[in-house]
């Protein structure tokens, strides 16, 4: 069987980014199952299939250097017309899940992580929970769907990055 990389990044992070990565590649999973990954210079939306061969990994490498260890993960299905790979030309900057570039001045990873989750009432919710365990946002309504909770908890990490703090005045 031929093989083609579509897509590959290393480079050195600290756990908290990897982790970082790790968690908004799950929210894509756990979401529309849609994952787009960039890099500045490519960019790879990929649709997996419902159900795929999901692999894990620990390795030791030995040579005359000394040992190495890694954790590998691998998700793996068949092709189809559903479950797909394509390469998107140019790339768009604001799209996908990607490592920050590698300078100092890089921002630390996230300290807090989100939720979604069902309320006693059935309808499904979003909230944005520090590390800490402490609640620091919520959604504010409930959903019909943990699509549409998914979809609202995207909108504000899409919308929010730069957004400015008003202080209101409540005489």
């Amino acid at each position: 069987m031929e093989e083609e990389t579509l897509f590959e990044f290393a480079a050195e992070r600290s756990r908290g980014e990897i982790a970082a990565y790790l968690r908004a590649l799950a929210a894509q999973l756990d979401g529309d199952g849609s994952v787009t990954v960039r890099d500045g210079e490519y960019t790879v939306a990929v649709t997996p299939s419902e159900r795929a061969v999901f692999d894990v990994e620990v390795e030791r490498e030995s040579g005359d250097e000394g040992s190495e260890l890694g954790i590998e993960l691998e998700m793996e299905w068949n092709e189809s017309k559903e479950a797909s790979a394509e390469r998107i030309e140019p790339p768009e900057p604001d799209v996908g899940i990607q490592f920050a570039p590698d300078t100092e001045d890089r921002p630390e990873p996230s300290q807090g992580r989100f939720e979604v989750y069902r309320d006693r009432a059935g309808e499904w919710r979003w909230r944005l929970v520090h590390r800490n365990g402490n609640i620091i946002a919520d959604g504010g309504e409930g959903y019909s769907s943990k699509q549409n909770a998914i979809k609202g908890l995207r909108s504000v990490q899409h919308n929010a990055p730069g957004a400015r703090i008003e202080e209101l005045d409540w005489e």
